[in-house]
């Protein structure tokens, strides 16, 4: 066993006057050095003892890996709280030796908690809505859908802001999600000026075993479309913060926001490739995690691509990509945007499903989004969705389309001013289904 830290209790003496087989190997003077200890695959377990406030949802996942068992003592209830919560046997100061041991050398599940230690109202309510289901006996959590698709710039997040305010329109509870670590534009389209990354609170406080329902709406943003809300996980407004997303934190937010929402839209970057193995010292988040994870948990995968040639073609390569690179993850719908006859030439849609049909891996068939620059341009230059500057368009209907919405018309435009609101205090997303 490796261990660090102390506290009043000397409970390094205590468990080696049991002379049981629980032996201490190495105390290391930190948290680092004991991490550094158990990737050498000469422990069985770890101890750490006090000073906890720098284990993380990631450290803890990184010494799990690697150690069978990981056991915290803490004089703090809060912190054996947080730490029981991310999957930690916690202990108080005043612990028996023997009870220790048993944990060191018999360890729970992950995510388990020794008996007497509590878990806190996070944590409860997390696993409540979990396995909470509905009337007919049917789970009420929501579904996903990730919009992804090739590099460039084929329209990942047009289809996405606008997929998500078309499922606000039709009256579910949506929350749009921003997890691209190259480029976040979704607060852009929808006139958001707060520079606050939404989607950077929310992993942050799962990272740290704090994330609720309360917490995940205080970190989103509130957007009116007419008569409806749409609620917005903003994006990290520099590319340098990818680090943030933490894989497993990430992975947290969204199994709440799906427990919490009808719908949840994310916004994924388009690179899914890991970086080239680093070994030993490999780091434990990685820029193209977020875009795996996020397309690893979906229901629902729509790949966006352009008609022109070197569209089309980026498209077949990362479609071939994503098979081989996440072969669990649902398939793919591939959607061609910015259709026109400029780009192809004649019967582009004949044209582009027989090359797709020679080139492209065996999904369902393509589907296929107009070219309307008109649209799209006043929806940006105004920061509103096509359903606000543009509802007759040809584009906003086809993405209603795909969410299975057909649109009608309406006298009247929908009217919102430039901006948002943050939504803490008006209620959980259950509460205003």
């Amino acid at each position: 066993m490796i261990t660090t830290g102390r506290l009043s209790t000397d409970h390094i003496a205590a468990l080696e006057a049991l002379h049981s087989p629980v032996t201490i190997q190495r105390r290391c003077a930190d948290l680092a050095e004991l991490i550094a200890a158990a990737r050498t695959g000469r422990a069985d377990a770890a101890l750490i003892i006090g000073s906890t406030e720098q284990l993380t949802s990631s450290t803890i996942t990184q010494l799990h890996e690697v150690l069978p068992a990981v056991v915290a003592v803490s004089d703090s209830p809060a912190e054996r709280s947080r730490l029981t919560a991310l999957g930690l046997s916690t202990f108080d100061d005043d612990a028996p030796a023997a009870q220790i041991a048993q944990a060191l050398s018999s360890p729970a599940a992950p995510g388990s908690a020794p008996e007497g230690t509590g878990a806190p109202e996070a944590a409860a309510e997390f696993a409540a809505l979990s396995d909470s289901a509905g009337p007919d006996g049917a789970s009420a959590a929501g579904s996903s859908t990730v919009v992804w698709g090739s590099s460039g710039a084929p329209g990942r997040t047009t289809v996405a802001v606008n997929l998500a305010a078309e499922l606000a329109l039709s009256g579910r509870s949506v929350l749009l999600i921003d997890a691209d670590t190259y480029a976040a534009s979704a607060a852009i389209h929808l006139g958001l000026l707060e520079e606050s990354a939404g989607i950077a609170q929310a992993v942050r406080a799962a990272e740290y075993g704090s994330l609720d329902s309360d917490v995940l709406l205080r970190s989103a943003v509130s957007v009116e479309i007419g008569p409806v809300r749409l609620e917005v996980l903003t994006g990290l407004p520099r590319a340098d913060r990818w680090a943030e997303l933490r894989p497993g934190a990430l992975d947290r937010v969204l199994s709440l926001a799906i427990c919490r929402y009808d719908e949840v839209v994310v916004d994924a970057a388009a690179e899914i490739a890991p970086d080239q193995d680093l070994g030993f010292d490999a780091p434990a988040v990685q820029r193209n995690s977020a875009a795996r994870t996020v397309l690893s948990a979906a229901d629902r995968v729509i790949a966006v691509g352009a008609p022109d040639s070197v569209g089309f073609a980026r498209l077949v390569k990362a479609v071939q990509g994503y098979a081989e690179l996440l072969p669990e993850a649902a398939v793919p719908e591939v959607v061609i945007n910015k259709l026109r006859k400029q780009a192809v030439g004649r019967s582009p849609r004949r044209q582009l499903t027989e090359t797709w049909r020679q080139l492209g891996p065996s999904t369902a068939p393509l589907q296929f989004l107009p070219w309307d620059p008109e649209a799209c341009d006043a929806a940006l230059r105004a920061g509103q969705v096509l359903a606000e500057a543009a509802a007759e368009s040809p584009l906003r209907r086809q993405i209603a389309a795909l969410a299975g919405i057909q649109v009608g018309r309406r006298r009247r435009p929908f009217s919102r001013t430039r901006g948002g609101t943050r939504s803490g205090g008006r209620g959980t997303p259950a509460e205003r289904r």
